[in-house]
C-alpha cells in the first residue's frame, strides 16, 4: 500500500509549495445494525450519563451541557452560526437533536449547535461512549470529541484534541478518529477510518473510545478499528494525560468536508440517543508502553488480561509474576530463592515462565489476542532474561510469534522472533524483536502485515522444555504496536539549476520519489528510494523540462 503527496512546479517558476495531504483509510467488512450498548459493561462502572429523558422541546440539561455561540468559520472555513435555540439543539422522543438548518441568521446562511461539558464535567482517561444517527448530505460535518480544559491557558493544539467520531457527508460510509497535538495536529493528526457497508446515517452507531495512560483505542459498535500510543507519534509529545471534556455538534462547511451543493437537504439532523462516561473496575491502571496491549509491561502484578498457555506437563498458569524481589524458582518445587530479578526493564514487574521439572516435555507461556483490520500494519518485540543460577539449559528455549487470525481462529499469516536459548547471554536483557515470516515462509520484515479476513492478532510468548531439563525465563516490556500512517507533505526550493525535495519522514517506513514531465503521461519514472528514520529527507534534481510533477510514495 502507498500513500502519496504531490507537488508539481509550473513552467520555470516555483513560488511556493503545494501540498496536498492523505488518510490513511482501515476498512473493515464487519456491520453489526444497531448494535446497542448496554449500561453495565464488564471492567467499566458507569461514572455519568446523559440518557436525554427530559420532556420533548426541551433544551438539553443545563447541569450538562454548555454551548459554543457564533460564526466566523471556527478555523475551519465553516458556514454555520452556532445558537442555543431550540431550533437547533433540542430533546425529542428521549434523545438529543442537533439540527442543521438553512436560514438566515446573524450574518449566516446556516444555523447549527454545538454543545459541551465544559466547565461543567471533565475526565482524565475512561470510556467515553455515545450511541448516535448521523446527518447526511454534502457539506455536513458531525462530530463527538474531547478537547483539554486547559486550552485556555496552553491554547490549541497543546491542550489536544481526540475525535472519537468524526463523518463528513461527501463519504457517506466512512467515519474517523484522530487525535491531534502539538506537532501533529490539522491535516497531520494521527487518526484511523472505519469503513461500513451501507451509509452511516442509515442506523444508530456507538462511536467510543477507551482511554489509559499512553494509549487511546477507538470502537464503532464494539469493534476496535484504531489505537495510538506514543510510538505512534514520530517522536512528538503525548500530550493525552489531563482533563478532557466532550463536545457534540455538527458543522456545516469547511475545508475538509466541502460546502453544501445542491444535492444537499436541510434540515439535516445527528440524533444522540445517550452519552456515557465509564471509569476502569480497577481505577489505578498501571503505566503502559505496551501499544495495544493490556498490562504489557505486567505492572498489575498479575498476570491478567493474558491468558496461560500450557501444554504437556507445564505450568497450568502460564507463568508468574514477580518484583523487585521475585524468585527464581518454582516455589512449590524448589522452595525460595533470593536470586531475584533485581532490574526489571520498566516499572517494578516481570513475569517469569517456567516448565514442570518433575514431568516430560512441555510447552509453557502466554498470550493475548487484540482486533485487528485486514491491511493493518504492526511490529512487535519483547524484553527477555535468564538469570543464574536457574538459567535455561539446552534445549529448552523460548520464542516471541505474533499471528493474524480469521473469526475463526484460524492462522492466515505468522512471524516470529529469533529463538531464545541457551546460547543467549545470561543476567542481561535481550530483545526479541517480531521480524521472521514463518506463515507462509519469507524473509525478515520489521513490519508485520494483516492479510484479507483478518479479525484479530495474537500476541504469544511460548517456552518450550524437554524432559528433565530446567530453567526460567524473565519477560518484560511486550509490545504490540498498530503502524499509525501519518500524511507525508512534499517541499520544494530551488538548488541552483535545480529542486531540493523535502519531506518529513516515519521510522520503519520506506518512501520512493517518482516523477512525470507530463500530467497526461501514463507512467512515473522513479528518481530514488529513501529510508524513514523520524528526521525530514531532501533529495535534490536537477530538472530541465518545462514542468514536472513529483510524488512521494510510503511504502509499508
Amino acid at each position: 500500500m502507498t500513500f502519496s503527496s504531490f507537488f508539481r512546479p509550473w513552467g520555470q517558476m516555483w513560488p511556493g509549495c503545494l501540498r496536498q495531504v492523505g488518510l490513511l483509510t482501515l476498512v473493515g467488512a464487519i456491520f453489526l445494525p444497531g448494535n446497542l450498548q448496554a449500561q453495565a459493561l464488564p471492567g467499566w462502572d458507569l461514572v455519568w450519563a446523559d440518557e436525554f429523558s427530559q420532556a420533548d422541546g426541551s433544551s438539553p440539561n443545563p447541569a450538562n451541557w454548555g454551548y459554543d455561540l457564533g460564526g466566523g468559520g471556527w478555523g475551519n472555513g465553516e458556514w454555520q452560526y452556532y445558537t442555543s435555540r431550540t431550533n437547533n439543539a433540542r430533546i425529542q422522543g428521549g434523545q438529543l437533536v442537533i439540527e442543521a438548518r438553512q436560514e438566515s441568521y446573524a450574518g449566516s446562511n446556516y444555523t447549527s449547535a454545538r454543545l459541551l461539558t465544559r466547565d461543567k464535567w471533565d475526565w482524565t482517561y475512561g470510556r467515553m461512549e455515545a450511541r448516535i444517527k448521523v446527518p447526511r448530505g454534502q457539506g455536513i460535518w458531525p462530530a463527538f470529541w474531547m478537547l483539554g480544559d486547559n486550552i485556555g491557558s496552553v491554547g490549541w493544539p497543546t491542550c489536544d484534541e481526540i475525535d472519537i467520531m468524526e463523518h463528513i457527508g461527501r463519504e457517506p460510509k466512512k467515519v474517523y478518529g484522530t487525535i491531534h497535538g502539538p506537532g501533529y495536529s490539522g491535516g497531520e493528526g494521527i487518526g484511523g477510518s472505519y469503513t461500513f457497508v451501507p451509509d452511516v446515517a442509515d442506523d444508530f452507531r456507538v462511536f467510543a473510545i477507551e482511554w489509559q495512560t499512553n494509549l487511546i483505542r477507538w470502537y464503532v459498535d464494539g469493534i476496535q478499528y484504531f489505537a495510538a500510543s506514543p510510538a505512534s507519534l514520530g517522536g512528538d509529545t503525548w500530550v493525552f494525560d489531563h482533563p478532557h471534556f466532550i463536545i457534540l455538534n455538527v458543522a456545516v462547511g469547511g475545508y475538509w468536508p466541502g460546502y453544501p451543493d445542491g444535492t444537499t437537504v436541510f434540515p439535516q439532523q445527528m440524533l444522540v440517543d445517550y452519552v456515557r462516561v465509564y471509569t476502569a473496575t480497577n481505577n489505578t491502571l498501571p503505566p503502559t508502553n505496551s501499544g495495544v496491549l493490556l498490562n504489557g509491561n505486567f505492572e498489575t502484578g498479575g498476570l491478567a488480561p493474558w491468558i496461560g498457555n500450557a501444554g504437556g506437563n507445564a505450568n497450568t498458569l502460564g507463568g508468574t509474576i514477580v518484583d523487585l524481589n521475585g524468585l527464581v524458582w518454582n516455589p512449590a518445587i524448589n522452595g525460595p530463592n533470593t536470586q531475584g530479578i533485581k532490574n526489571p526493564t520498566f516499572g517494578t514487574y516481570s513475569c517469569k515462565v517456567y516448565g514442570d521439572y518433575t514431568g516430560g516435555p512441555n510447552s509453557t507461556g502466554f498470550y493475548q489476542d487484540v482486533d485487528a483490520l485486514p491491511g493493518s500494519v504492526w511490529t512487535a518485540t519483547l524484553k527477555a532474561r535468564t538469570q543464574s543460577p536457574d538459567h535455561i539449559r539446552s534445549p529448552a528455549q523460548a520464542v516471541v510469534e505474533v499471528s493474524f487470525r480469521n473469526a475463526a481462529n484460524a492462522v492466515l499469516a505468522k512471524y516470529a522472533s529469533p529463538v531464545f536459548n541457551a546460547s543467549t547471554p545470561t543476567n542481561t536483557w535481550v530483545d526479541l524483536n517480531v521480524t521472521q515470516q514463518v506463515v507462509p515462509s519469507g524473509g525478515t520484515t520489521n513490519k508485520l502485515h494483516a492479510p484479507p479476513n483478518t479479525a484479530k492478532v495474537r500476541y504469544e510468548v511460548t517456552f518450550f522444555q524437554n524432559l528433565y531439563e530446567w530453567g526460567s525465563i524473565y519477560f518484560d516490556q511486550a509490545q504490540l504496536q498498530q503502524l499509525a500512517l501519518q500524511a507525508t507533505t512534499l517541499s520544494v526550493s530551488l538548488n541552483g539549476g535545480g529542486v531540493q525535495l523535502s519531506f518529513p519522514t516515519q521510522n520503519l517506513l520506506n518512501y520512493k520519489i517518482v516523477y512525470k514531465n507530463d500530467i497526461s503521461d501514463p507512467t512515473w519514472t522513479p528518481l530514488t528510494t529513501v529510508a524513514g528514520d523520524g528526521t525530514v529527507k531532501s533529495v535534490p534534481d536537477s530538472v530541465s523540462a518545462s514542468q514536472r510533477l513529483y510524488v512521494v510514495e510510503t511504502l509499508y
